[in-house]
């Protein structure tokens, strides 16, 4: 079946960056971080959940706990984009996917196995870039597999939503999102097998 597959990122407006009326400046800028780092500076930050539209800015620390930096930050105008790159989908028997095993593979609600062969002529500069993004983590993960186990690679595997077009049997355009996918495995730089959770039929991109 062919499609068109569409990797997550994040977009950035190079715009003018906006700032709410009563963000810190100057030394009251600095003062401030430096006072928040004193306080937290055991603390590491892997995760930030917050930061928009002047609201206190939320971390997720290694401890599990939740810490605000600051009451007064950026309003930055970030979103989540995606980049498309045309594709072909296999079963998992190595045949290619037909629309209505694809359908079936939806209405069953279950989690599923697709092979997925990408062009890379038709791929933009974000889709190479996420894409590469991932099979490092992937292969990060995965260099672990003989002292930590199996078991332990596949729960840390990263996960993508990836979105997916094709045209049905009446030709008409159908959008799905690819749930939690993770990389089973490799086949060669344009071809990749994937693990999904489930497949969820949307209005568009």
């Amino acid at each position: 079946m062919k499609g068109t597959l569409y990797l997550p990122y994040y977009d950035y407006n190079d715009g003018a960056f906006d700032v709410s009326d009563d963000y810190y400046g100057g030394q009251d800028y600095i003062n401030a971080m430096t006072d928040e780092y004193n306080k937290k500076k055991d603390v590491v930050f892997n995760s930030m959940l917050g930061m928009k539209n002047g609201s206190q800015g939320v971390f997720k620390g290694m401890d599990g706990q939740m810490y605000g930096f600051g009451d007064k930050v950026s309003q930055s105008a970030e979103k989540v984009a995606y980049s498309p790159c045309e594709c072909i989908l296999y079963g998992s028997d190595g045949e290619e996917e037909s629309v209505d095993g694809f359908i079936e593979k939806f209405a069953s609600q279950r989690e599923c196995i697709e092979m997925v062969e990408l062009d890379g002529d038709t791929s933009g500069e974000e889709f190479e870039s996420e894409m590469m993004l991932w099979v490092r983590e992937h292969d990060s993960i995965n260099s672990y597999k003989g002292k930590l186990g199996e078991e332990w690679a596949w729960l840390k595997e990263p996960k993508r939503d990836v979105k997916l077009h094709f045209k049905n049997k009446a030709d008409e355009d159908i959008y799905a999102v690819l749930e939690n996918c993770r990389i089973m495995d490799i086949i060669d730089s344009n071809m990749f097998i994937l693990f999904i959770e489930k497949i969820t039929l949307v209005d568009n991109i």
